[in-house]
């Protein structure tokens, strides 16, 4: 397989990325995964299956663009074969698919915008990995939390293991603050960036589709 059919879109996801942050992250929600550009090296996730990783140097000065490619797995580096590239070029097309989709929407409103604002209330920042303690405590104390006296239990051992060992990570740990948080009434979502530190919000049950929507509608998505 000629290498223009990942190179190409690899080189669009790069020019996308943002110079003054030192990483910019790109999520993949057919897959549900996150790809990064940081320190020169555009990395593409797989799942939580194999744990593969496909990280793509750019060839200084090729035109077209030409990358140096390296395949990681758990048992370090694999072989970049005929299906190892072909994988990569349909992750990439699919990637560049749904950011071009998003490229093609509208930006919101005055009013619109303030909607969504008034609707997302902040419920912390904090990594993924820590939500156990840390993400707690910091859903806990957001201030929209106290003003609706809405109340947040930390997990026991059994419920962490549960949540760690989920197919999607991510998921698993918003849908354990959400079995307590929805008979309440209200919905913690994580918006794009999708990233290791992420910031959260608390969301009205009768307003998450309406969240979505509008984020949707100015290229953003939330989980």
């Amino acid at each position: 397989m000629p290498q223009e059919a990942y190179a190409a879109h690899a080189a669009f996801l790069i020019g996308l990325a943002d110079p003054a942050q030192a990483c910019t992250t790109f999520y993949d929600e057919d897959d549900q995964t996150v790809h990064e550009w940081e320190d020169g090296v555009l990395s593409i996730s797989t799942d939580f299956t194999d744990y593969t990783t496909y990280k793509l140097t750019p060839v200084a000065a090729s035109v077209p663009p030409r990358f140096d490619v390296v395949v990681e797995n758990e048992d370090g580096v694999a072989d970049f074969d005929a299906d190892a590239e072909a994988d990569l070029a349909e992750r990439l097309a699919r990637l560049v698919g749904q950011i071009r989709q998003f490229q093609d929407k509208r930006a919101l409103t005055d009013e619109e915008l303030s909607r969504l604002q008034a609707m997302l209330l902040p419920a912390g920042e904090w990594e993924w990995k820590a939500w156990p303690e840390i993400g707690t405590q910091a859903v806990r104390d957001a201030c929209a939390v106290h003003e609706l006296g809405l109340s947040v239990s930390a997990p026991n051992g059994k419920q962490q293991r549960e949540v760690f060992a989920s197919d999607d990570f991510s998921i698993g740990v918003l849908a354990w603050f959400r079995q307590q948080l929805q008979p309440q009434g209200w919905t913690l979502v994580a918006v794009t960036p999708f990233d290791e530190l992420q910031s959260f919000f608390l969301v009205s049950n009768d307003n998450v589709e309406t969240v979505r929507t509008l984020l949707y509608q100015q290229g953003q998505r939330m989980l």
